[in-house]
């Protein structure tokens, strides 16, 4: 704990971030005040009067004491239980931190004990939008709803306060007060016997127990409940007042997080204009638009700019002096260019050139060393005319696309980057609105934080056009912006720390602040008239973006925090700059740690070095994104450091992000597409650049399957991966979901009984919704010399034959196996072993799944096409996704990725066979085609072709054979649980991703999960023992154990092994943002549906009594991380 000098001679108490202070007395919330209380309050108001002249007649940093003032005022009438001089003192200090969480959910508290329900509903759901793991704000949420008297909402919000930490007495019985209320007495039951159990003090807990056994019928429990609850309550007074059940330490007040404000005076730095020796005399002959290009990714920021000749050519940096590489490209003569884009436009992990024009744009691929080729042709962007534009990945495909302004009011062009900087015009297609008269600029970032990249366009004579990106629908103009003024240019960017997105408007001679979330406004008057653009990075280093407004020459503003902006135009040497500047970047051209400008000027470029910026410290950020653009282009960085937290987004490189006096990070987050991983701890070395690579880890798959090998839980497979639910294979266009499948668990020595029963877990531990249907247990004892293997597969479409078995025998030697690259693979592919045959090619990893054609030649001696033969192939295919299959999809140019088999006959030509290969549906399976009657007559050697991403493990010729009899089972019990997320194995790229069953944790990478009503946790007995359409519906984290009793099933064969198999039948969703309805549990599919209208197609009338009954478990749609719990998982 600080103690903070305030002036006069007094001081007051501070906290450190996150400490909650101590909690409210029984009294609180009744209204009565206790006398010390009020004593104390006069004593604070008699202490701190001089405290408030001081800041009345002092310096800037009096609003830091105002703030404390409020919130000390604040806690103390709230511990008084004085709601209204509460409420008020919290909403003053709430005017200067808007936005911080602490403040919120303090207000939200404040009129809890005023008991104003929807204002605590408000304040809560504020705290919420900008952090939604705050187990106060669900828990607040959940109280409100109570009291009025809304179950089912209170249920949600409870459910995520418990999620999150449920050794909180007060949220567990809450929690059972909402279920009961909504006539869900069984999970009441469960709650109220946890908190009775666990909280022995706890005066409800037991009389509610009752109130639950006895709408269940369970009367005998329930009277022993009540004599428990009698024994509680000997000598003690039930409460009668919510405020007292409500009471726990999310109801205390809260101490927010102290952001450290820049210092008043700063650091001495001045712009040095340096031009005459970083272009050796000659930067007369270059002008705008130029764009900086690291493009050896060494740190040197060398530059592409426009010659007076009127060409195009690259400037090599080499310790702040640029000299001219490579070849001159013409540009078009009488063009006006506007803009020049610098990103990685065919993920290569080089950054490209656009130039746009209005007469036409040009596309430069590059190399090392600066080396381009002019592909504008090729692009078919040669054609466009723009004044402005924006790459971004608009499709969400993992590249850049282009947006643009057409001249002459011609509205909006939008592009679709298809891959090897090659642009498709999808204008009328797109779904955008496109027609808008009197566009000036495009600007992209995310308003609303919800991770999506929203559009802002500047208009001539109203103000700017915002359009929103939703999930599951294009851009789409909204009015959910505060007002604005009418504006000729804007820039977006993190002003005040808090972790949201400001705007900064251009309009009529001034800078209009607007802060997210603050109705309070910024006015910045120019002292020059004509301001063309604004542009936002921080020049001094202390993690504050500070404001440049060009035009006549360059005006600057420091950020100062709550101070607001100083205009530091004369402090920085940048008052005798004149002339028109067309251009302004920033970027660190000499290496010395801090931003040096770059200007477009009316007399050529001009480079003006930052001297005194370095005496903060700077992270340097280069991005390489796998599934995300390569370049990072949109993505969002955030840090935590002492006193500084921050966030920003990449609008062009290089990133460069100042955080003041600070050399350890204590998190650093690229935000990935779908991807949030913390580094922690992280070190800034001067000259160093971190390189922050985007994980390819698995959010959306398929559940696992573990079974029990007598030692431990031993990973199987995965299940149901030909069954997803609105998975596209192209826009519009859906996977045949195929809901039954077989998978092989193993047999008597890798499937043993645990005490008496063979168990199996099915987890979700992916960003995905199981609808599970039904499961079962197939036993077949197989004679030596004999194999049984499933017939499900991956296929290409339906309608689907029945999950079933098959049997083989009479094995066929393989002698010979040559992969389409020359390799012999012959020893590889004789036994399922640690030998695998991998593609030769992969495709980009934005194009995960895929690889580049290839195949394999098969010797298997002659083929008697009269025999009942089959080949049984053994391999796992890497799952593409919904973001990998709509990429593929632009790509017209790729093969069908489906192995195809042929047979090469006695001309040596190759015919194809009249067969369905299908593939493995996930992780390591055998997949059986059956060839019996496809083949060709005089057939020696089969030839498998495929463009999927396939490793196989084994491929063997065999004869079929007759089936030997199938015992079968169902769970005789099952147990929904939580589980959580398992670790994963270390192991190749060419192994499948196998995770470990015993090592969890918590807290998922993603940061969406559907949202909706789950099954509740506990038995599932009646959902899965047969299928017709009542569903168990497992959510991420979750598992099912089934247990099937050893003792029903028959006696084992003589002269056999027993093979061990699951049936199961169901369906699985993913989160993917091209899945339909992706973000949601419902709709809740059937057997019959129509997999193309899903969403769309009415729900058949079916017996859904189930779905009151089970799904009163609500979660997302955010992931939470767990804090605390109470038990861990079976």
């Amino acid at each position: 704990m600080n103690w903070i000098r305030l002036g006069a001679g007094f001081t007051l108490v501070k906290s450190a971030p996150t400490v909650i202070l101590p909690r409210m007395t029984e009294d609180s919330g009744t209204g009565q005040a206790p006398s010390q209380a009020k004593y104390l309050l006069l004593l604070v108001a008699v202490v701190l009067a001089p405290v408030v002249f001081t800041w009345l007649t002092s310096s800037p940093a009096q609003s830091d004491v105002d703030f404390d003032l409020s919130i000390n005022a604040g806690k103390t009438h709230y511990e008084a239980g004085e709601a209204q001089e509460s409420i008020d003192a919290f909403t003053r200090a709430l005017k200067s931190k808007p936005t911080e969480t602490d403040l919120l959910l303090n207000l939200a508290n404040a009129h809890r004990l005023a008991n104003h329900p929807l204002e605590v509903i408000k304040y809560a759901k504020e705290a919420l939008a900008i952090d939604a793991n705050l187990a106060a704000g669900h828990f607040l949420i959940g109280c409100a709803h109570l009291r009025l008297d809304q179950a089912t909402e209170a249920t949600k919000a409870l459910q995520q306060a418990y999620y999150i930490d449920n050794t909180v007495g007060a949220v567990g019985y809450l929690l059972g007060k909402a279920q009961l209320a909504a006539g869900n007495a069984e999970e009441a039951a469960m709650l109220f016997e946890e908190v009775a159990a666990f909280e022995t003090d706890h005066l409800g807990a037991a009389y509610a127990l009752s109130q639950a056994l006895t709408a269940l019928g369970r009367t005998d429990e329930a009277k022993a409940a009540l004599e428990l609850h009698q024994q509680r309550i000997a000598g003690k007074k039930m409460p009668d007042q919510p405020g007292h059940w409500e009471m726990c330490s999310h109801t205390e007040v809260r101490i927010p997080f102290k952001l450290a404000q820049p210092d008043a005076s700063g650091i001495a730095v001045q712009f040095v204009d340096d031009t005459a020796k970083a272009f050796a005399g000659n930067a007369d002959k270059f002008i705008g638009p130029f764009g900086v290009i690291d493009f050896n990714h060494d740190g040197n920021n060398s530059l592409f700019v426009r010659t007076r000749t009127n060409t195009f050519r690259t400037l090599l940096n080499t310790n702040a002096v640029f000299t001219p590489v490579g070849f001159e490209f013409p540009a078009i003569e009488g063009a006006h260019y506007s803009r020049c884009l610098v990103g990685d436009l065919n993920n290569d992990r080089f950054d490209d050139v656009l130039m746009l024009g209005d007469q036409g744009s040009h596309a430069y691929r590059f190399a090392t060393n600066g080396l381009a080729r002019d592909l504008s042709k090729f692009s078919k962007l040669a054609s466009l005319k723009a004044i402005d534009g924006v790459i971004a990945d608009i499709d969400f495909t993992g590249k850049l696309d282009l947006l643009a302004i057409q001249p002459g009011d011609a509205g909006l062009k939008i592009f679709r980057n298809l891959g090897s900087i090659y642009f498709k015009d999808i204008t009328k297609t797109s779904g955008i609105p496109t027609q808008i008269t009197g566009a000036l600029k495009l600007v992209m970032d995310d308003w609303n934080n919800d991770d999506m990249l929203d559009l802002f366009i500047p208009l001539k004579s109203k103000p700017p056009m915002f359009m929103q990106k939703n999930r599951g629908a294009v851009h789409s103009p909204t009015n959910t912006l505060p007002t604005l003024p009418t504006a000729s240019a804007l820039a977006t960017g993190d002003l005040n720390n808090d972790l949201r997105v400001d705007l900064v408007c251009l309009a009529n001679g001034k800078l209009e602040v607007t802060f997210n979330g603050l109705e309070e406004r910024q006015t910045l008057p120019l002292a020059k008239p004509g301001a063309t653009a604004v542009s936002l990075f921080d020049y001094d280093n202390d993690g504050w973006l500070d404001l440049f407004a060009i035009g006549d020459g360059v005006q600057a503003f420091r950020n100062q925090g709550t101070g607001g902006f100083t205009d530091v135009t004369v402090a920085l040497g940048l008052d005798s700059l004149t002339g028109q500047v067309t251009q302004l970047a920033a970027a660190d051209i000499d290496r010395d740690g801090d931003s040096d400008l770059l200007l477009a000027h009316a007399t050529g470029l001009k480079y003006l070095r930052n001297d005194g910026g370095n005496a903060n410290h700077q992270l340097k950020i280069r991005l390489y994104g796998n599934r995300s653009n390569a370049s990072g282009i949109g993505i969002q960085v955030e840090t935590v450091t002492t006193g500084l937290r921050l966030k920003r987004t990449v609008h062009s490189l290089p990133i460069e992000i100042g955080i003041g006096k600070n050399k350890l990070l204590h998190s650093l987050n690229a935000r990935w597409f779908d991807l949030s991983l913390f580094n922690l701890d992280v070190k800034v070395k001067p000259g160093e650049t971190l390189t922050l690579t985007e994980l390819i880890l698995p959010t959306g798959s398929c559940p696992y399957l573990y079974a029990w090998d007598g030692e431990k839980h031993r990973f199987v497979t995965d299940l149901l991966g030909a069954s997803p639910l609105g998975l596209p294979v192209a826009e519009g266009v859906y996977i045949d979901a195929d809901p039954d499948e077989i998978v092989w668990i193993g047999d008597e020595t890798n499937f043993q009984p645990i005490d008496g029963n063979y168990q199996l877990q099915l987890t979700e531990e992916l960003r995905e919704i199981l609808y599970l249907d039904e499961a079962k247990l197939l036993a077949v004892d197989v004679p030596t010399g004999t194999e049984v293997h499933p017939t499900t597969k991956l296929r290409q479409r339906g309608p689907y034959p029945p999950a079933g078995l098959t049997a083989l025998a009479k094995r066929k030697p393989l002698r010979q196996a040559k992969l389409s690259d020359g390799l012999d693979v012959t020893a590889a592919l004789l036994a399922n072993d640690d030998q695998w045959v991998s593609p030769v090619e992969l495709r980009l990893p934005q194009l995960r799944g895929l690889a580049k054609p290839y195949s394999i030649e098969f010797d298997f001696g002659p083929l008697d096409a009269g025999a009942p033969l089959a080949l049984a192939m053994t391999g796992w295919l890497h799952f593409g996704g919904g973001m990998a299959n709509i990429a593929a999809s632009h790509h017209a140019d790729l093969p069908f990725p489906f192995p195809k088999l042929e047979a090469q006959v006695a001309n040596g030509t190759w015919q194809k066979i009249d067969v369905t290969v299908g593939a493995p549906v996930g992780k390591t399976k055998t997949i059986v085609v059956d060839l019996a009657g496809k083949l060709p007559s005089g057939a020696k050697r089969l030839r498998l072709s495929m463009a999927f991403e396939i490793h196989w493990n084994r491929i063997a010729l065999f004869e079929k054979t007759s089936l030997p009899s199938i015992a079968t089972m169902h769970p005789t019990t099952t147990d929904l649980h939580w589980h959580g997320y398992g670790a994963i194995e270390d192991l190749p790229s060419h192994l499948p991703l196998t995770p470990i069953h015993d090592q969890t944790g918590d807290t998922p990478n993603w940061r969406i999960t559907p949202s909706g009503w789950v099954t509740r946790y506990g038995d599932v007995d009646e959902l899965v023992a047969v299928k017709d359409n009542r569903l168990a519906l497992i959510a991420a984290g979750d598992e099912l154990t089934l247990g099937f009793a050893a003792t029903k099933l028959p006696t084992q064969r003589p002269h056999t092994a027993r093979q061990f198999f699951l049936f199961t039948s169901g369906w699985d969703k993913d989160a993917d943002f091209h899945v339909a309805h992706g973000w949601t549990v419902e709709p809740l599919p059937w057997h019959g549906m129509d997999a193309q209208r899903y969403g769309r197609e009415p729900r058949p009338k079916l017996d859904d009594g189930w779905i009151k009954k089970y799904n009163t478990r609500w979660i997302g749609p955010r992931p939470l991380h767990k804090l605390n719990k109470l038990t861990t998982s079976k």
